[in-house]
């Protein structure tokens, strides 16, 4: 599904999945009980209405996260921001759905019913999902339409912008150029761990056992092996392999210490709030920059996602153009 214009669907979902836990826990959703003002008007695009009860459904899960993070006049002014927003992409929305009626798009009925199939899976019966959607003002039926409207307008999004958008090599090789600050990488190092964990015995013995291997590690034992049958922590099966750490990235004294070492080898016990670790550099790397062999792949996501955006934002403005939109 294309992102922007999957919205709804997804906020419907989530907002279906939410109310059975809402309603359990108590908590207020914003609907409106009189029928009269949840199905006033807010605004009209070309042939298609857009009522309260379709912004207070797109909204509701916002509105319920909202709800646990803001107070007072804060909630309030939240809460009219998004409306202004989401009652915009609604617009939007229906825009789209206009041009793909226009257009007549065809979409099969049993991808409408895959769709209401997940959904429904998402409930522990059916009686809560008809429940769910009854306390919205909706019934199976007008969901399968709104399912159905959206997979119109995501068919639709799909042939006249995705498919037309794509990213070229060359503009691939320029980004990776113009932009080398994104993919430099400080001096790292491959690390392996023995952790000697304190609680179940006291932090002298933790320190005596510590000792113990850092001493067969000094008679030339292997570290991997060690770290095998001793250690604590959680990598302890793979040898002790923590992959590799940047620069700063480990507490203070840690990242000192194993920094200052030369590849292969390690620490003296250090002393955490978990115990006593034992490191040991297995391989080390200089400041570099990352090849374009390996940022290839996020470049062209990066570029694709920018120019989908942009085209649909465009396209989008064209269809604003030639169509009647009336803000009530």
């Amino acid at each position: 599904m294309n992102g922007r214009r999957a919205a709804q669907f997804f906020l419907l979902l989530l907002f279906l999945s939410l109310v059975p836990a809402c309603r359990q826990a108590g908590c207020r959703v914003d609907t409106v009980e009189a029928a009269e003002v949840v199905e006033r008007i807010l605004a009209v695009v070309n042939d298609e209405i857009i009522t309260e009860q379709d912004l207070q459904l797109m909204m509701a899960p916002v509105v319920s996260q909202y709800r646990t993070t803001y107070t007072g006049t804060e909630f309030e002014d939240k809460i009219k921001e998004a409306r202004r927003d989401f009652l915009q992409k609604i617009i939007e929305d229906r825009l789209v759905l206009s041009e793909a009626k226009k257009k007549q798009v065809v979409i099969a009925d049993a991808e409408v019913d895959e769709m209401m199939t997940d959904v429904r899976n998402k409930f522990p019966s059916r009686e809560v999902f008809l429940k769910a959607i009854e306390d919205q003002g909706l019934t199976e039926k007008k969901l399968w339409n709104r399912f159905r409207d959206q997979l119109m307008t995501q068919r639709l999004v799909a042939y006249e912008v995705k498919s037309r958008v794509s990213v070229s090599p060359g503009e691939i090789s320029q980004y990776y150029k113009n932009h080398s600050e994104e993919f430099s990488q400080g001096e790292r190092i491959k690390l392996r761990q023995i952790l000697v964990r304190e609680g179940a015995r006291s932090e002298e013995d933790a320190k005596a056992f510590a000792d113990s291997l850092a001493a067969q590690l000094n008679e030339g034992k292997s570290f991997e092996e060690l770290a095998k049958a001793y250690s604590e922590g959680s990598e302890a099966k793979e040898g002790g392999d923590m992959g590799w750490v940047e620069k700063g990235q480990l507490l203070g004294d840690i990242d000192r210490a194993v920094f200052s070492l030369n590849q292969g080898e390690h620490t003296e016990p250090i002393k955490s709030s978990l115990g006593f670790h034992l490191f040991q550099v297995v391989e080390k790397q200089t400041a570099s920059l990352k090849p374009l062999t390996e940022t290839r792949e996020d470049i062209q996501d990066k570029l694709f996602k920018q120019k989908l955006k942009w085209r649909l934002d465009s396209w989008i403005e064209s269809l604003k153009k030639s169509a009647y939109i009336s803000i009530r």
